[in-house]
Order: C-alpha cells, then sequence, then structure tokens
C-alpha cells in the first residue's frame, strides 16, 4: 500500500471499529438502562404490597379489641393512611358488616363477608375501576380492609407504559385502568396472592431511546470524545507501525546522488531515501520523510540504509568512495548505527551528516563524535545556514565537511546577496580548514561561479539525479 493512503485507510479502519464498539456499547448501555427503569419499577411496586403486608402485624396489636372504632380509633386509622403512601383508606369490617371508613369519615353498614388476603374488585363503584385491597384479621370479629392507592407506573412511564397481571387474564395499567379482563366478573372481589401478579413493561422504542439520550447525553458525550480520540491515536499508532514494518522490509530503498568533483567525476554520493511501491513507483519522499522524522522513526531508516548498502555489491567498488547518510542526534547515540558505522566505514569513506531542523539537545555530543572519528567516520554540518544555524556549531563540534544549502546555490545567477553569503561560507570553510560540498547545482553557470571561489565538489541535477544502487555502479568508475 502506498503511505499516502495509509493515514485514510486506517483511519477508515478503525473508524469503523469504533462505530461498531460505539454501537455495541451503546446498546449494552441502553439495555442495561432499560433493565435498570424495569427493575426499580418493579420494586416500587413490590414495595407497595410489601408495605402493607409488613404492617400487619401492627395492625394487629394496635386494633385488637376494636369492635365499633371509636373516636380515638379513627384518628388512629386516619394516622395510619396518611403515614402509608400506598394506602387510600382504610375499612372496619365487623361481625361481617362494613360499619367504618377512613374515606369520608361515615360510618356505615354493608353485609359483607371477610376473608383475609389480598382482593380485587374490578369495578368500583365509585371511581369504575379496579380497586385492590389487603384484608387483616384484627380480632376474632374484626376485620381492618386497606385499600391500595392506584397504580402509578412513574419510573417507567417515559420509556413505554407498565402494568400488572393477574391470573394471567387480567392488565391493570397505570392509575388501575383496566387494559384487558377476559374472565373475572366485575362485580365480585377475587381473591389473589403475590404469586398469582405478575409485573410487566411495555417499550416503546422511540420514547425509551429519547429518554435514554437524554438522561445519558453526557456520558455518551464523554465516551463518544474518547472514542474519537482513541480512534486517532489508534490510528496514528497503525500508521506508524505499519510504516516501521515498511522500513524493516526494504521497502524504502537507498537512492544514491552522486558528488562530482571538478572535472565531473564521481568521488561520492549521498544516500538518500526512496519509497518504492509494490508496483515500481517512487514516493516523493515529501510524503514520508518528514512523518518518519516526526514519529522518531529516523535512527531505524537510516539503520536499514546503512543495512542495504552494505549488503549491496556496491562495498565491492567503494573503497575511497565518499558515502554519506543524514543523521540526527538521536541516531549519532543509537547503538545499533555505531555498529553498522563500523561496518561500513573500512569499506568506504563514511560521511554522516547533520541536518540542523533541531538543535543539540545533548551534552556528550562531541565524545561521542570523537568515538566515531577514532574509527576513520567523518561528518558533515548539512544545510549549513538554515533551520538551527549558528556558527558555534562550527567551533564546539569536531566537522569535516560543510554542505552549503540550495536556496543560496538557486539565487547566485541573480542575487547578490546570496554571491556575498556564499563567498563568506567558503572563506569561512577555508579558515576552519572545512571540506565545501555545495547541494543544488543546477546550470552550468553555478558550477563556474562556485568554481571561481573555490568550490571543488558539487551536488545536483546539473550532474546527476538521484538513482538506484544498481544504476549508480553502471556509471561509477573507481579512481
Amino acid at each position: 500500500m502506498n503511505i499516502k493512503y495509509m493515514k485514510p485507510c486506517a483511519l477508515a479502519a478503525c473508524s469503523a471499529l469504533f462505530l461498531v464498539f460505539f454501537a455495541t456499547s451503546s446498546t449494552l448501555l441502553y439495555k442495561h438502562f432499560i433493565a435498570k427503569k424495569v427493575r426499580t419499577e418493579h420494586q416500587i411496586q413490590r414495595r407497595m404490597f410489601d408495605s402493607v403486608v409488613n404492617s400487619r402485624e401492627e395492625l394487629i396489636v394496635n386494633f385488637s379489641k376494636m369492635t365499633l372504632p371509636t373516636l380515638t380509633e379513627q384518628r388512629a386509622l386516619k394516622r395510619y393512611v396518611s403515614d402509608n403512601k400506598d394506602v387510600s383508606s382504610v375499612s372496619v369490617i365487623y361481625k361481617d358488616n362494613y360499619v367504618y371508613s377512613t374515606f369520608g369519615n361515615r360510618m356505615y353498614s354493608i353485609k359483607k363477608a371477610a376473608k383475609e388476603g389480598f382482593s380485587i374488585k374490578m369495578k368500583s363503584l365509585l371511581t369504575h375501576k379496579p380497586t385492590v385491597s389487603y384484608t387483616v384479621q384484627v380480632s376474632p370479629e374484626t376485620y381492618l380492609k386497606v385499600y391500595f392507592k392506584p397504580f402509578r407506573f412513574n419510573v417507567v412511564d417515559n420509556i413505554g407504559y407498565g402494568y400488572i397481571t393477574l391470573f394471567d387474564v387480567v392488565e391493570i395499567g397505570d392509575n388501575n385502568k383496566l387494559l384487558r379482563n377476559s374472565l373475572l366478573s366485575n362485580r365480585k372481589e377475587h381473591q389473589f396472592t403475590l404469586d398469582d401478579a405478575e409485573f410487566f413493561v411495555e417499550i416503546n422504542p422511540t420514547l425509551a431511546v429519547k429518554e435514554f439520550v437524554a438522561s445519558r447525553y453526557v456520558y455518551l458525550l464523554l465516551f463518544f470524545i474518547i472514542g474519537i480520540t482513541c480512534t486517532f491515536l489508534l490510528s496514528a499508532y497503525i500508521k506508524k507501525c505499519w510504516v516501521a514494518r515498511c522500513i524493516r522490509n526494504n521497502i524504502v530503498q537507498p537512492y544514491l546522488q552522486p558528488i562530482v568533483d571538478e572535472q565531473g567525476n564521481i568521488i561520492g554520493a549521498e544516500v538518500l531515501a526512496r519509497w518504492i511501491t509494490k508496483k515500481g513507483e517512487i514516493v516523493a519522499p515529501y510524503l514520508f520523510i518528514p512523518y518518519i522524522e516526526k514519529t522518531k522513526l529516523t535512527p531505524l531508516l537510516t539503520l536499514s540504509l546503512m543495512k542495504q548498502v552494505y549488503r549491496s555489491p556496491l562495498m565491492l567498488l567503494s573503497q575511497g568512495l565518499k558515502l554519506s547518510f543524514n543523521l540526527t542526534e538521536r541516531c549519532l547515540f543509537d547503538p545499533n548505527i555505531y555498529k553498522a558505522s563500523l561496518q561500513l566505514a573500512p569499506h568506504c569513506k563514511l560521511i554522516l551528516e547533520f541536518t540542523e531542523s533541531a538543535p543539540f539537545s545533548h551534552s556528550d555530543v562531541v565524545e561521542r563524535m570523537a568515538q566515531y572519528h577514532q574509527h576513520d567516520v567523518y561528518f558533515a554540518l548539512d544545510d549549513y545556514g538554515t533551520g538551527y544555524s549558528a556558527p558555534h556549531y562550527l567551533t564546539d563540534y569536531q566537522f569535516d565537511y560543510l554542505k552549503i544549502d540550495r536556496c543560496f546555490i538557486d539565487q547566485i545567477e541573480h542575487n547578490p546577496k546570496s554571491i556575498h553569503v556564499v563567498e563568506c561560507l567558503v572563506l569561512l570553510a577555508q579558515k576552519l580548514q572545512l571540506t565545501v560540498i555545495s547541494e543544488g547545482v543546477e546550470t552550468l553557470k553555478q558550477k563556474q561561479m562556485l568554481e571561481q571561489w573555490g568550490i571543488k565538489q558539487y551536488q545536483g541535477f546539473y550532474f546527476y539525479k538521484p538513482m538506484s544502487v544498481k544504476s549508480f555502479m553502471d556509471i561509477y568508475r573507481p579512481q
């Protein structure tokens, strides 16, 4: 794959992976959200029944001597209703007659046989809706009938509607609305146990999704932002790993741009990196070199180029040939590059070129350069006059070559200032006993002007363009 397509491909793959992950996670969160609401509603409805059942002993103790309720007992019953949010009223049944109800504070007598436990009347005379009650025997002849408030499904009403079923034939919805009754009589009271009652929720997908997003939008947004960030980081990591793999697999190959003397004889070459696709196409260096520098893969690239040159047949012809490799400070301290340099140095005149894209930060650069010098490895200051150029580079560090950047050479034919700069650089190099190499020579006139100023080594398209090792060997003739 071409490197210029790698980033969008990696980003697309990671984005697709993130979308699948986001969709799956959101679905799981949505299901958990719905399940939690349903579970909470079920617990609320269960507590409504349990609250009355659990107060049974309290009712028996407080009203065990009650027959016809006294004013004190009536106030106690009303207080019980007010203290219990799930109870709407309490009726007193004495000798199978309704003798009192907290609802309306009136006494009346209606013949009715009483039984303990839960019961439901499908149609109340007052509300014309189902009513649910729980009867407690507090004495041999006295019963208390506790009426529940209408069912309210507030927790789930914004995601659908809840309902309670009895005997699988009756469905009672919010505010005791009768949704279905396929069997039970409306006039009779029907006894039931909690095992006969089940709670269900009918989910409305549109309402549920809206409620889920509205209540969890902060978490979803945060999750989305984190996911997008991770997508970009993962795609960047994948691209870096892929580029590193391509470098290790020698997809990035050494191309040599010859360096010539005054007569045009090849005396050396700068080793450049060229990305070669499977179709044999050459990827422009500006598409991958800045990326390699940015991701700190330069040591890996330099090492790969050194190894490829060392393993090439050029080593059989390179005795005395100047071969220069671009280097960074990080490369200088890389043990593998140091080892590769020691392997190359006996076969050629090895030159390591420092670019000035960043200032030196390591305090041991001078000592490290000295170690290389001990093994006949030379150093060149590349692109002098650009980047982080400073005269102290020439005084503080032991360079052997000075390469004048092409930005000055391009203008010497028509810009007097560029002429003065180049003349000064040449004079400075001569004073410091540095060999000058002029980069970017593209015309005969440029070559002649440089020659007048004492420059004797040239590199540029006027002489040769970068070429493969094989092509270089075809034109190179050892001196």
